[in-house]
């Protein structure tokens, strides 16, 4: 497989674009912007399978690598589609608890126990790959600590700093709750933007 197609796999899981950003409007206040984003927290917490159709485009290294996504998420369990731009599924990624399987059009097959141990298997370094699965629906990870968290004026994450990653969170879809439309994820190592066209 090539690596370009793993990494677009793992981290999410949507063809390079240009920002655009919502239109300003009034801030709440700190508090009314505190509540609205502990309200949407709790929102998010009790909806426990929820999937999206979008591209993610970016570059590792000197590599550049685009793809689209279609992401099923159920608890601990995911079905990741990739398909390039053509629309022909280049790689089909599956787990649970214990186990990440990817297959790819070309007959290839990798198993792992964790995406991070198969990130490090293949390319020599990990990535928090489970975290993604929060950042996308734009919540911290639970599982780590919080570096720096800012709020938008309607009391949705604007910005993120964790496990070593950066993540801004450009434009949203309207809706209750509120899921991100657009995000930038970057470290040291790896930036890439990912477009959510649709959630369901």
């Amino acid at each position: 497989m090539c690596r370009s197609g793993v990494l677009c796999a793992t981290l999410l899981v949507l063809a390079a674009c240009t920002t655009v950003r919502e239109p300003p409007v009034p801030s709440l206040p700190d508090a009314a912007r505190q509540q609205a984003w502990e309200t949407h927290l709790a929102h998010l917490g009790k909806i426990p399978t929820w999937g999206l159709k979008g591209r993610v485009a970016g570059k590792s290294d000197s590599e550049g690598f685009q793809a689209g996504v279609y992401w099923e998420q159920h608890l601990q369990s995911f079905s990741i589609d990739l398909h390039g731009p053509s629309g022909r599924k280049t790689a089909a990624i599956s787990g649970r608890e214990g186990k990440v399987e990817v297959q790819t059009s070309r007959g290839e097959h990798y198993l792992a126990k964790e995406p991070e141990t198969l990130l490090q298997d293949l390319f020599g370094y990990a990535l928090p790959v489970t975290g993604l699965r929060y950042w996308v629906r734009g919540v911290p990870n639970p599982g780590h600590e919080v570096r720096s968290l800012e709020l938008d004026a309607r009391g949705r994450l604007k910005h993120l700093s964790q496990a070593g990653w950066r993540i801004d969170y450009n434009r949203y879809h309207e809706g209750s709750p509120a899921l991100p439309a657009l995000i930038e994820i970057s470290s040291t190592r790896l930036d890439a933007k990912i477009i959510v066209d649709q959630w369901f």
